[in-house]
Parts: C-alpha cells; sequence; structure tokens
C-alpha cells in the first residue's frame, strides 16, 4: 500500500506540475517595460507585443482603438494599434488571451530614450543646486523608467523595469539631462514626457551598438568580423568550429597512438580566441544586447546621448563610429531617421595630451 500511494502520488504531483507549467506558458505576457504609469508616443502607431501559447487569441485595446492577432507557433504575438495624439488623460491598455493584463495611468506623448556614456547617468541629485531642483520636481506628466545595468553575448528580449510618476520623492534618481530636456518639453509642448533611461557611466560607444551598425560602416569591419565570429550560427563561426573540431580529432587520434607507443604528446591545439565569447560591458554590442535590443520597436521620438571620455582620444574614428550606432539603432527600430541629439564632454584635462585632443573629439 505505501508503495502504491507513493507512486500515485507522485502521478498526481507530475499531473499538477504538467499542468501548471502549461498554464504558464499559455498566459500571455507584455515585456517587463510596459506597466502602470507609461508614457506611449503620440503620432505614431502603437507596437504592443510580447509571448503566449501558439494560436492563442490575444486582443488589445486602449481608448476604444481595438486590435486582434493569434499567437505565432514561435510563442510570441504583436499588435499595432493606431496613432493618437498626445492627451494629459489617462488610458488603460487591455492585453487579453487566456488571462487579462491591465496597464493602468497610461499618457500619451513625446518618448525620448536616454543612454550613452559619461554623465547620462548623472543624477538630478548630483546637480547644482539638486534640492531646490527636486523640491520643484512636481512634474505629475514626466515619467522616468530606468533600465539595469546587464551586459549579454546575445540579444535578450526582455527588460525589466517600473515607471515613476516624477515627484520630489523620486526625482533625485532621475538622468539629470534627460529631466531637464523633458521638463522644458512638458513646458513648452504642455503633453506628457517619457524618460527611458538605458545608460551606463563611463562605457565607450563600441558596446551600445548593434552589429548591423558596424556592418555599414566600411572602417569599422575589424570590429563587425569580431562580433559575428563569435556569433553562433554564422558561417565565421561555423567555419571556424568545424576547424578546430577537425585538428582536435586529429590530435586525439595522434595523441591514442603515442599512447600505445610510450610516446610523447604534444600539446593540444588551443581553443581559438577569436570564437570566445566577450567577458567585458566595455566589449562590442554587449549594451545593447543587455540594454537596448528588447527596447527595439517600442515607438520613441528620438534619442539622447551624452559623449563619453572613454573614446575621447580616437579623433575622427569616433565619427565612424557614431554613424554606425546611429543608423545601427535607426535601422533597427524601422521608423526613419528619428533626432538623435547629443551633448559633448565637457573641457577637462583628461590625461597628458595636449590641447587639440578633446578639439578633435568635439569636431568628430
Amino acid at each position: 500500500m505505501k508503495h502504491i500511494f507513493i507512486r500515485s502520488f507522485f502521478y498526481i504531483t507530475l499531473a499538477v506540475s504538467i499542468c501548471t507549467h502549461a498554464l504558464s506558458h499559455a498566459a500571455v505576457k507584455l515585456p517587463g517595460f510596459f506597466g502602470d504609469h507609461m508614457v506611449l508616443q503620440q503620432e505614431s502607431e502603437i507596437l504592443v507585443w510580447g509571448w503566449c501559447a501558439p494560436d492563442e487569441k490575444v486582443r488589445v485595446t486602449l481608448d476604444g482603438n481595438e486590435a486582434t492577432t493569434t499567437g505565432a507557433s514561435s510563442g510570441t504575438w504583436r499588435i499595432t494599434l493606431p496613432a493618437m495624439r498626445a492627451s494629459t488623460d489617462p488610458f488603460t491598455l487591455r492585453v487579453e488571451g487566456t488571462n487579462t493584463i491591465e496597464i493602468k495611468d497610461v499618457l500619451i506623448g513625446e518618448v525620448w530614450l536616454c543612454s550613452g556614456q559619461s554623465n547620462m547617468e548623472w543624477t538630478v541629485d548630483r546637480s547644482t543646486n539638486h534640492d531646490a531642483e527636486i523640491t520643484a520636481a512636481d512634474y505629475p506628466l514626466i515619467r522616468h523608467i530606468k533600465v539595469a545595468k546587464r551586459s549579454s553575448m546575445s540579444p535578450l528580449d526582455n527588460i525589466e523595469a517600473d515607471w515613476t510618476v516624477c515627484s520630489p520623492q523620486v526625482a533625485g534618481s532621475y538622468t539629470a539631462a534627460g529631466y531637464f530636456m523633458a521638463r522644458t518639453l512638458h513646458k513648452e509642448l504642455g503633453v506628457p514626457v517619457g524618460l527611458i533611461n538605458s545608460s551606463w557611466g563611463g562605457t565607450r560607444v563600441e558596446p551600445w551598438t548593434p552589429p548591423v551598425g558596424f556592418e555599414n560602416v566600411p572602417k569599422l569591419q575589424s570590429v563587425y568580423q569580431s562580433v559575428i565570429g563569435r556569433t553562433p550560427g554564422t558561417e565565421q563561426y561555423q567555419n571556424k568550429l568545424q576547424q578546430f573540431i577537425h585538428s582536435n580529432k586529429a590530435w586525439s587520434q595522434q595523441a591514442e597512438s603515442s599512447l600505445t607507443k610510450n610516446e610523447a604528446v604534444k600539446p593540444s591545439p588551443p581553443y581559438p580566441q577569436e570564437l570566445k565569447p566577450f567577458t567585458s560591458h566595455q566589449d562590442p554590442t554587449m549594451l545593447y544586447n543587455g540594454m537596448i535590443h528588447a527596447l527595439v520597436g517600442f515607438p520613441i521620438r528620438g534619442a539622447i546621448w551624452y559623449q563619453g571620455e572613454s573614446n575621447h582620444a580616437e579623433g575622427m574614428l569616433y565619427f565612424e563610429k557614431k554613424k554606425a550606432l546611429i543608423e545601427g539603432w535607426r535601422s533597427l527600430w524601422g521608423q526613419g531617421d528619428f533626432p538623435f541629439y547629443y551633448v559633448q564632454i565637457a573641457p577637462f584635462q583628461y590625461g597628458n595630451e595636449d590641447g587639440t585632443v578633446l578639439a578633435r573629439f568635439w569636431e568628430a
């Protein structure tokens, strides 16, 4: 009886586990940055997407606009809603599948991606007159979301982050460059402003750049080859790995033969350096993969950027790298040549170089 009970309990537990697993995968989901208090870009088609079970029916509604779709075999779904005019009245974004998700206090206005190097990460509470600025930061139509620092060798499809409503309680943690721009825009345009703060101080420009950006800039082909050479599935990676496997097999056969003959064995072939994945957050594409890729397609008005001292000694090569970054992002977002504004780094003695180094960097 004891064995029968244990066996029955095992099968019941297994059945419950399978059902729970199936239900968790059937539930319709949104990316983590779709959340209460978010701002959607005005005058642009509103793209909403996520995950669900294959063939699951998904319906999305927002202020009377409605669209439906069916989950793809990959377990993903995408819906486009009509463009809307800016509004200070909050809406509810409703997503229905086998479950229902409601995103509340959604505003329609201007959305800006705040990214990059150096001082984009600098916060309001570290700015000039910060106590007075924070006390006066009562702007409920300005919203801010901070993407966590995360590097990755492969593109990540989701970001978990919360939108906050601008108030003296939270404004001190906002990107200062983004906040002061948002405040000016809000006062002049009279519309909500959303800031997506995906920045990391002290970083180079290369990790923020997608592979397609490097691919389309002739002077950066060595960087592009380095990236795709480390990417599983590419022709370069597959060929190089196949060569290594072949040489390793030959070595193994030779080693076995030497072993039976009591002969010295040569060292095994070293694993190719060009196949080893990047490990540093300063390596090419690493921050694009971890902190930008999941946002691609979310409609924005444009991007703002802070130039970084990590690249300051490169002169006009930085011009080529910014072409790769800007055109790479624009091509992936697919909404044309959206504005890309930037702040140049401040005049400062970053090393022992002469005064022309910064001049060349600014010119780039």
